[in-house]
């Protein structure tokens, strides 16, 4: 199979749901305005007419950022046109929390950098989703009376709708792909062209989705600079939370006592921890407890409050190599000391090896068509939440062994199963499947052996 021949097929299985990777990238709207892709693509799909041309495209799309998506810079004109009495309708990621103390719903646009705005009741029962992370769309904005004050107020909502994907539809489409067509399909969408990299390179930069589609999915990628780590996180999915370095604090992670709000680990199906080599855990020894605690059992106490989630952790980390390995063995060094105690990382499940991925070059961007990254965040986060009675897939045959790598080998396997769709009857699925699980946690096993030479072997203990 050819780039042309992966065109037709993706094409003519999933029709409007596609967008032309390579004319996204040629368009540049993003150098205009930061924002993810998927709101980049979803702005394209608006205005791509087969009549159009690019620049006509271009100009369309710009005009409506210009109106609708204002930079940091316009934010006081807007706010004073507001308090003149006219009415704006911008395009957000607008989120709203609940002040139950003062009977307040409160609402975030992040582009007028107010957090205290309100919001109808009407657009909320619409809209439920505005409290579960927040959602990109079209706001429409006014100045009202409040007691004594006047505040912004969102009256109406029309969220950015993604394409819906019944899980059906894809299980259907997956019949018309081999596996490894299906991963020439699955780099498309997250960007990549698959022609460019070698069937192992293709095999290890899937594995970036995998806490995508698999609650409670702890991992990390150890790789030198350049590789592209972070940028699918950033620009797939809404449902991720990406963190570039810096200071973390306790009340940012788990719940801030003062505000009530939960923090990061709380509300979101990921949470990427990019520079994980230069990350400043303030208050380290309370957050290392309970990411100890969390990371085993998918719950954290703060105060008298006991906190479940779903949320994933990976953490993203740059190291040093020499001849294309890990220059030194314990290569977990690399993170801050919180992450030198083995009984912290045994509660990982795996480690990608971001050495074996090459420098993301200018050839290694999509050259054609893949599946609207929208539309394949929805399809990642109900990959997630679909019961295993309705969804057929997420097999993992019965593993023996020590009982962490065998629950660890078993999740990941069940993620790479949802992925591909290759259940353990396919021939498939032990190349594809079951012997990538049982590598990824081999890493761990290996790091936790140079951590704790004492207390662990070297080698994983899992066998069916």
């Amino acid at each position: 199979m050819n780039s042309e021949q992966l065109d037709d097929k993706i094409r003519g299985t999933f029709n409007e749901l596609v967008i032309d990777k390579a004319l996204v990238r040629a368009l540049k709207i993003r150098d205009k305005r930061t924002i993810p892709s998927f709101v980049e693509e979803w702005l394209i799909s608006r205005f791509q007419r087969a009549d159009k041309s690019n620049i006509e495209i271009y100009q369309d799309v710009t005009a409506f950022m210009s109106k609708h998506l204002p930079a940091k810079t316009e934010k006081e004109r807007i706010k004073y046109e507001l308090q003149s009495g006219e009415l704006r309708v911008l395009l957000d990621r607008f989120d709203v929390r609940i002040d139950i103390k003062n009977n307040r719903k409160l609402l975030n646009i992040p582009c007028l950098e107010e957090q205290n705005a309100r919001v109808a009741n009407e657009v909320i029962d619409k809209n439920p989703i505005l409290l579960e992370g927040g959602q990109w769309g079209a706001g429409r904005l006014i100045v009202r009376p409040e007691g004594k004050h006047t505040v912004i107020e969102m009256t109406e909502f029309n969220p950015m709708q993604s394409g819906k994907v019944r899980l059906e539809q894809l299980i259907k489409a997956r019949e018309n792909f081999t596996t490894r067509e299906w991963i020439y399909l699955l780099l498309r969408t997250m960007g990549y062209e698959p022609f460019a990299y070698t069937e192992l390179q293709q095999n290890n930069l899937i594995l970036r989705l995998l806490p995508l589609v698999q609650n409670n999915l702890n991992m990390m990628e150890l790789a030198p600079k350049g590789t592209g780590k972070s940028f699918i996180y950033s620009n797939l999915s809404r449902y991720v939370w990406l963190n570039s370095g810096g200071a973390l604090t306790q009340a940012q992670l788990f719940k801030n006592m003062n505000t009530k709000e939960i923090g990061l680990m709380g509300r979101y199906d990921l949470l990427v921890l990019d520079e994980g080599q230069s990350i400043n855990f303030k208050g380290a020894d309370d957050i290392h407890a309970k990411f100890k605690d969390y990371l085993e059992s998918g719950h954290y106490s703060v105060g008298n409050d006991k906190i479940t989630s779903e949320c994933g952790l990976i953490i993203l980390a740059n190291i040093d190599l020499y001849e294309n390995q890990p220059r030194q063995q314990d290569y977990i060094r690399h993170l801050p000391e919180m992450f030198h105690d083995s009984a912290l990382i045994d509660r990982f499940h795996g480690i990608i090896a971001g050495w074996e991925i090459p420098r993301f070059m200018t050839g290694s961007a999509a050259l054609g068509v893949g599946i609207k990254a929208d539309v394949f965040g929805e399809y990642l986060h109900q990959l997630r939440i679909v019961s295993h009675i309705e969804f057929p897939f997420g097999e993992c045959p019965p593993l023996k062994g020590d009982i962490r790598d065998v629950n660890a080998v078993t999740r990941l396997a069940t993620a790479l199963s949802k992925l591909l769709l290759l259940n353990p009857d396919h021939a498939d699925y032990e190349n594809y499947v079951l012997n990538p699980a049982k590598a990824l946690r081999q890493r761990v096993r290996s790091q936790l052996a140079e951590l704790d030479p004492h207390e662990f072997s070297g080698m994983i203990d899992v066998h069916c």
